[in-house]
C-alpha cells in the first residue's frame, strides 16, 4: 500500500498543532505515522510536498526525510514531470479546484497511490472519484 502525504499532516506533526475544536492533530498524525511504520505502508512525497513544508516551517528536504526516517517510515520520493502538470490542469478545470490541489491529485494518481492523507479533506472532496482522500484519523479507522 502507498499513500500520498499532504504537507499539512507533516506540518501539524512538527508544530504540534490543534484544530479549532482542540483536537490534537499532531497526535493523530503521530498515530498515522506509527501505523504506516507497523504496516510498512509507503509514504509518497513529492517536490510539491517539500516546497510547501519549507515555505510554512522552513525545513529543507533532507531535514524532512531525516525526520521521517527517524520515525522508521518507508518513504518514496518522486519528482513531478511535465505530464503531471498537464494532468493537473485538466483535473483543475474538470473538478473546479485549485491548481496545487489538482497537482497533488495528479501526482498521487500517476504514482498509483491508494489515497491522499490530508487534514484539508475539503480541498479534495471534488476529486474523490479519482482518488480517495482521508484525514489521518479516518485512515487509522480503516485498519
Amino acid at each position: 500500500m502507498k499513500v500520498y502525504l499532504d504537507s499539512n499532516v507533516f506540518i501539524s506533526f512538527v508544530r504540534q498543532e490543534m484544530d479549532s475544536s482542540f483536537n490534537m492533530l499532531f497526535q493523530h498524525s503521530d498515530l498515522f505515522f506509527a501505523l504506516c511504520k507497523k504496516k510498512k505502508i509507503g509514504i509518497v512525497l513529492s517536490k510539491l510536498f517539500f516546497d510547501e513544508v519549507e515555505k510554512v516551517i522552513s525545513l529543507k528536504q533532507r531535514d524532512i526525510t531525516e525526520t521521517l526516517k527517524n520515525q522508521g517510515l518507508k518513504t518514496v520520493l518522486i519528482e513531478e514531470i511535465e505530464l503531471n502538470k498537464e494532468k493537473a490542469k485538466k483535473i483543475m478545470k474538470e473538478n473546479n479546484i485549485h491548481f496545487l490541489d489538482a497537482f497533488h491529485v495528479a501526482i498521487s494518481i500517476a504514482n498509483k497511490c491508494d489515497c491522499i492523507v490530508t487534514w484539508n479533506k475539503k480541498d479534495f472532496e471534488k476529486t474523490d472519484s479519482l482518488i480517495k482522500s482521508l484525514n489521518p484519523s479516518e485512515f487509522l479507522d480503516t485498519f
